[in-house]
C-alpha cells in the first residue's frame, strides 16, 4: 500500500485540529509521529482510519480516494490502541475467532492458539476479557492484529499500559509488519522508544507539520524542532 495525503485538514467547530497536512508515504515504511497533546496526532490517525472525516483535502490508497464509506478499503486498515474495540463479554479466543470471522480470515483454532501464544496469553485464552487487565487487553489487541495483517497499521500511544515483556512483544511485532511491507504509524510520548524504532520522523505542532526527516539522514535537525515543539518531560 502507498498512501498519499494532500493538503488535508480537520476542523472541530472553530477549532483547526489539523490543516494544510501533506505526506507520501511509502510500503515497509514506519513512522514516528510526535507532538505535544493537542497537536493533531490522534486527528491524524482517526482520519487514516476512516473513523472522521476531512474538512478539507483528501487521502489516497494506492490512488485510490479514500472514504469512511469504503468498507473494502478500511478493511486493509487497523487501528492499536489501549482502548482498542475488544469485547469484554467474550474470551480472549471468542475475541479472535469474531474478529478473524468479521475481516473474512476465518483462521483455524492453531492460528488463534499461536497468536495468544505470541502476546503470551496462551494461559488466559479462554478467560473473559472483563477479567484480563489493561496490558493483557493491549496484547489481546496485538495478536488480533497479528492475524489480521493489515496494510497500515496506526498505533496510538500503547507503552503505558504494557510491562517490559510486553514492550518487546509490541515492538517485534511492528517490524515484522514493516518487514512484509505494511505501513506502521505511531504515535508516542515515549520518543526515546520510537525513535529506535521507526525509520521516519513527523512532528506535528498545532495542527501544522513541522518536521519530517528519515533515520538515513540521520536527523540533523531532529533536536531542535523536538525542543521546540514537545514538553521537555517527554524527553
Amino acid at each position: 500500500m502507498r498512501i498519499t495525503i494532500d493538503k488535508l485538514a480537520k476542523a472541530y467547530g472553530f477549532l483547526w485540529a489539523l490543516k494544510d497536512l501533506s505526506l507520501d508515504l511509502a510500503p515497509g515504511e514506519c513512522v514516528a509521529l510526535l507532538g505535544a497533546n493537542g497537536a493533531g496526532k490522534t486527528t491524524l490517525l482517526k482520519l487514516l482510519a476512516g473513523l472522521i472525516t476531512p474538512t478539507t483535502g483528501a487521502i489516497r490508497l494506492d490512488g485510490v480516494h479514500f472514504s469512511r464509506s469504503m468498507p473494502q478499503l478500511r478493511a486493509r486498515i487497523g487501528f492499536l490502541a489501549p482502548a482498542d474495540h475488544i469485547y469484554e463479554n467474550l474470551s480472549a479466543r471468542e475475541n479472535l475467532h469474531f474478529f478473524t470471522r468479521l475481516y473474512n480470515r476465518n483462521a483455524a483454532s492453531p492460528d488463534l492458539d499461536a497468536a495468544l501464544e505470541q502476546v503470551g496469553l496462551e494461559q488466559r485464552g479462554d478467560e473473559l476479557v472483563a477479567n484480563l487487565s489493561s496490558g493483557m487487553k493491549c496484547r489481546l489487541s496485538i495478536a488480533k492484529w497479528l492475524l489480521l495483517e493489515p496494510e497500515l497499521l496506526l498505533v496510538d500511544e500503547p507503552y503505558g499500559v504494557l510491562d517490559g515483556s510486553g514492550i518487546d512483544t509490541l515492538e517485534s511485532f511492528l517490524r515484522r509488519q514493516c518487514a512484509r511491507g505494511s505501513i506502521v504509524i505511531m504515535a508516542s510520548h515515549h520518543v526515546s522508544r520510537v525513535l529506535n524504532l521507526c525509520d521516519r520522523a513527523v512532528i506535528l505542532s498545532h495542527g501544522r507539520l513541522t518536521f519530517d526527516e528519515s533515520k538515513q539522514q540521520p536527523w540533523p535537525t531532529f533536536d531542535k524542532a523536538f525542543g521546540e515543539f514537545l514538553p521537555s518531560s517527554s524527553r
